[in-house]
Order: C-alpha cells, then structure tokens, then sequence
C-alpha cells in the first residue's frame, strides 16, 4: 500500500471474521475531480491498497480502509445534474431486474403491501412497484435523487443511511439493488435491514458477483491490451460476494430460508448481440443446479425471510 494519505488496516473479514487472506486484486485511487469540493478527499488519489480473498468464505474486501472521517458519504457527495437525474429515473436497463425482483417478492408473500427502497436512486424501482400495487417508500443518500425519486414515485423517500434510518413501523420487504457491495461492513447493513421487516418479512439483494467479476476484468485486457481493471478503484466497490458468502452472510445476519441464484442483468439500448450474450449467460446460470457460481453468472440476486 503506498500513500501519504493514512488508512486503518482491516485484519478480520467481514463475513465470517477469519484472518486469513489471499490478495486478488490492487484497486487504485483518483479521487483528483474532488479537488475543488473535498481536498482531503482528493489527497487520497495515487494511492493502492491490496483486495484480498477470505480464505475460510470466499469474501473479497480491501485490507485496509480510508481513515478520512466519513470517506464513504463524502465520496458519494456526487452533485449529478438535473438532466442526468431524469434520464437514470427515465432509463430502462434495470426494468428486467426491477420485474423479476418484484415478480420474486409476490411469490414470497403473496400478502404483502408494503416494501422500502434501500438505494432508492432516482425512484424507478418504487414506482414500478407502486404500479403492481405496492406501498412503498425509499431511503436514498443523495438530497438531489431523493427529491426527485418521491416526485416520480409518488412515494415517501428519506434522505440518509440505513444505519442512521430509523422506520415508524415495519415492512413486508426490504430491497437493496446494487447497494450492499458500497457499504463497508455488510453484516451491519443486513442486520439492520433484518430490523425494518415485519415477522416472516423478505429481503432481495443484488450484488456484483466478486469472483466472477474478476474473471471478466482479467480476460478484458486479452481482448483490450490498454485495459485496466478498475472494479474496486477507490473502494467503490468495498464487499466482492461469492454466491457461498452472501448466503453466509444473509445467514449470519439472522435471516432464514436463503437462496441464491443468478441475477437478471442489465439491458442497455441498442447493442443487440451484447444484450443477446447477456441474455443467453443469464438464462443458462440460473437454470443450471450452482449456476450462481459459474463464471458466466455475473451478478447474484438473494432473498431471506426475517
């Protein structure tokens, strides 16, 4: 690890608290567009720190973290334009994701009605789900995408943390979709979103799926001699899940009847032989009996019932 800018060594995995580790990957920092509005943030950019595999889980996180206070929230203080928030709530490439999600949940509690956005983003998750009859509401850290998630959704959208949330009552589901590989500390995450469910309530997490993230960011290169894998650049991506450890970790968090299959991916305009291969690579993972952990399956969707 090389840098003026100091971090906190990180000796237990997150998971299952084991000490032994295999480094798989360097991230690097450039933090240099924050020059202007976070100094102390910026400094860290030009610094490296080791991505290292539990050897008792299969959890992937960094060996050490920022020790700049609040390095996570601040590094998320993104100040998107106006036009750039309407097309993300616009945007349909999430729209599979978003329906087999919900399609998931109804199976699961076919009397359920009420559900919380973790990640809310710009809100079109929650107004799809308000659309097939569902009350929901959102948690969203970002002032500017949370103001205009509720306006779009027509649902309640709170701006902060999960950890600094607190719900006037409970939730039939709680959905986090792309958001627990950005929070340092899963565990704590899913332990408090185990709290906001109401008794046999579900949870649905989708997550990059770590190893075989890795695999593609190392075969790029062969194809694209330039390339450099920048998954975990500025910790961006701080938890790396196998299919094995988020099961554990959904586990350990207290939730039972766990399962962990292949997620639907996203489908981008245009670009009809990507979205085929894509489509095709789904389809086969998440038929096929520890299809979530090929290589091919590039995401994991989870459930667990509190």
């Amino acid at each position: 690890m090389t840098t003026a800018a100091a971090f906190v060594d990180v000796p237990e995995c997150w998971v299952c608290g084991g000490a032994a580790f295999s480094p798989v990957h360097q991230a690097h920092f450039d933090l240099s567009r924050y020059a202007e509005q976070d100094a102390e943030l910026a400094a860290y950019t030009g610094a490296t720190v080791t991505l290292h595999r539990c050897r008792a889980c299969g959890f992937s996180q960094p060996s050490a973290l920022p020790a700049l206070p609040r390095y996570f929230d601040r590094m998320y203080d993104q100040r998107w334009s106006d036009d750039w928030i309407v097309t993300e709530h616009e945007a349909r490439y999430k729209d599979r994701i978003f329906a087999d999600i919900l399609a998931t949940l109804r199976r699961r509690l076919p009397r359920g009605r009420t559900l919380i956005d973790i990640g809310a983003h710009a809100g079109r998750f929650l107004r799809l789900a308000r659309e097939q009859g569902w009350s929901g509401e959102g948690l969203e850290l970002n002032p500017k995408t949370a103001a205009y998630a509720a306006k779009m959704s027509g649902s309640p959208v709170h701006q902060g943390s999960i950890h600094g949330f607190t719900p006037q009552g409970c939730y039939d589901a709680v959905t986090l979709t792309d958001v627990l590989e950005h929070i340092p500390e899963p565990l704590s995450v899913l332990t408090r979103a185990r709290s906001f469910l109401c008794p046999g309530g579900c949870v649905a997490i989708k997550v990059p799926n770590g190893d075989a993230q890795r695999i593609k960011e190392t075969l790029r290169p062969m194809l694209r001699p330039s390339y450099r894998a920048s998954v975990a650049d500025n910790l961006v991506h701080v938890n790396h899940f196998s299919a094995p450890s988020l099961r554990r970790a959904l586990e350990a968090a207290g939730f039972h009847d766990v399962t962990v299959v292949a997620a639907m991916p996203e489908f981008p305009d245009g670009a009809r032989v990507d979205r085929l291969v894509r489509d095709v690579m789904f389809r086969v993972s998440r038929a096929l009996p520890g299809g979530a952990s090929l290589p091919i399956a590039f995401n994991l969707q989870a459930y667990g019932r509190a």
